[in-house]
């Protein structure tokens, strides 16, 4: 498939392979038990998930969260695919997808004969109405930033989706095949959106590998073997059951319990548990998550970049990875984890308390005004205390404010903060998430961050397959972040997928195609 030519993300597979192998070679010795050697895939039996976040949508223009990736991903596939970090975007439900010369028109080839669960036929003219809605700025779509590129979508027959783009575009397919929340990947029934509107999310039907049997507000969501599915080998389990365990150690112990079979987790605390508990399968992923302290500079006092400074050279990021970490982890400076290949020479202010305290004091002197704040963040996360006294000395008034995660991810997105504790997840190029938190008009831009150079170096990056070009102006743009600052780094650490023994996968047998903090469910199998 040409998706990108002359051979740009053949060079970016090189050297995304060099920069992950001392990872791969990590995870792969890391403890606990593993899923090698499991045999041969088995059917049946009902898979028990405990995830951090309430399923609350599974609209693919309104997910926003962990658990909509997990339970998305398993109700609707994608229509590209990317299985492994280094990999380019292949077809999946997608026979094919084609540029013309010049990256300003792609062409997407569809089969035949696939059906959604509620029975609507999927075809073009389905792909096309769910691309026509996000583009629609009436729904306000999650994923429609991803999409920023395109003009407009034809559907000129059955099989046939024409995206006409708004300038050259090497990096489309991506779009087709994050497997994260607000996916433009996930084809949803047009005749469900259309009959339940609001209330679909109790009826979401698409072609993947489980269907919905069950979903309420404050409820198990309930999948179910899709027996209509497209694919060849999954799904193998009969039913899957998706709950609601915010506290860490709580999911943990419900494992352990035998009350749940599988949990993703960044707390390094617990990982630290399963990787020395021989009763469990404890895998660690190639991909790295990312804390931050994102700061509102919308309003004081984070509209002072003096503030911002302060906030990154008051923090002892040591500190924090030895206090709260458990050695799994190390000091994040810049947007992209050491191991990405975008990873450049940019890094944040680094920890000076005099210096500090003197933007502070200056602050102080010029306003005539304290610097206080709320400082919002999710149970889950254990570094508040730290970052809350490390502000305090040098003379922020910190107060932190615990939110359930549903709501602290609501409030994110909305701007309703003065500053909040976020976990960038790993991302397949900086296209996807980076471009939606820091882009002007990203959808995920909530803190008023809006850099005219930045947006042209993105702009630039987005127009060539060439990677060493698009290495050069994406460490540009990081170091506008690193200096503008609406984001801090804080710290970068390994994720981990936590599992009973009975439960196998293509994926936890190969920790290259654990790339996320939210686990795939759609080739798990249960060992009898």
């Amino acid at each position: 498939m040409t998706t990108f030519g002359s051979g740009g993300l053949g060079r970016l597979r090189t050297a995304m392979a060099a920069s992950v192998a001392g990872v791969l070679l990590f995870a792969a010795c890391s403890g606990g038990g593993s899923s090698s050697d499991s045999g041969d895939p088995q059917s049946g039996g009902t898979l028990k998930v405990g995830m951090s976040s309430e399923v609350t949508t599974l609209d693919p223009a309104k997910g926003s969260a962990n658990a909509m990736a997990l339970t998305g991903y398993a109700i609707y596939d994608t229509l590209m695919k990317v299985e492994k970090l280094g990999d380019e975007p292949q077809p999946n439900i997608a026979q094919s997808m084609e540029p013309n010369a010049d990256f300003t028109e792609w062409t997407m080839k569809l089969p035949t004969g696939l059906k959604f669960s509620d029975g609507t036929p999927f075809d073009a003219a389905a792909v096309k109405f769910n691309m026509d809605r996000h583009l629609d700025p009436k729904t306000a779509s999650t994923a429609a930033s991803l999409l920023s590129s395109v003009e407009s979508v034809d559907a000129p027959d059955a099989t046939t989706v024409v995206f006409h783009l708004k300038h050259a575009y090497a990096g489309l397919p991506y779009a087709f095949s994050y497997d994260g929340s607000g996916t433009a990947g996930y084809i949803a029934s047009p005749t469900a959106l259309k009959e339940f509107g609001d209330d679909y999310t109790g009826h979401a039907a698409g072609v993947g590998p489980y269907k919905l049997e069950s979903w309420g507000p404050g409820k198990d969501t309930v999948l179910v073997r899709n027996p209509e599915y497209w694919g060849t080998d999954e799904p193998y389990l009969d039913k899957v059951q998706i709950r609601l365990i915010e506290d860490e150690q709580a999911r943990f112990q419900a494992l352990q319990a035998g009350d749940i079979d599988y949990a993703p987790t960044i707390n390094p605390t617990i990982m630290l548990q399963a990787k020395n508990d021989a009763s469990v399968n404890f895998v660690q992923g190639v991909g790295s998550d990312q804390d931050s302290i994102v700061l509102n500079t919308t309003k004081a006092p984070f509209d002072d970049i003096r503030v911002r400074k302060a906030v990154s050279m008051a923090l002892d990021r040591d500190e924090i990875v030895d206090l709260t970490k458990e050695g799994m982890a190390e000091p994040a400076v810049n947007l992209f984890p050491k191991a990405d290949p975008f990873n450049d020479e940019h890094e944040v202010p680094g920890f000076d308390l005099d210096e500090a305290k003197k933007l502070i004091d200056e602050y102080k002197a010029d306003t005539g005004k304290d610097v206080s704040f709320t400082y919002m963040c999710r149970p889950t996360v254990n570094t508040t205390d730290v970052i809350e006294r490390q502000l305090a000395k040098a003379g922020m008034d910190v107060k932190v404010d615990v939110q359930e995660s549903t709501t602290a991810v609501s409030n994110f997105i909305a701007g309703k903060y003065d500053a909040a504790c976020w976990t960038m997840a790993g991302f397949l190029t900086p296209d996807l998430l980076p471009y939606r938190f820091f882009y002007s008009s990203g959808d995920l831009n909530s803190t008023g961050f809006a850099n005219q150079e930045f947006d042209k170096l993105v702009d630039d990056a987005r127009l060539t397959d060439d990677t060493a070009q698009r290495k050069e102006l994406w460490g540009q743009a990081d170091g506008i972040l690193t200096e503008e600052l609406p984001w801090v780094w804080t710290t970068s650490q390994p994720i981990g997928f936590i599992s009973s023994k009975k439960v196998h996968s293509a994926d936890l047998d190969d920790p290259s195609r654990l790339r996320y903090s939210v686990p795939t469910i759609n080739n798990v199998w249960l060992s009898k």
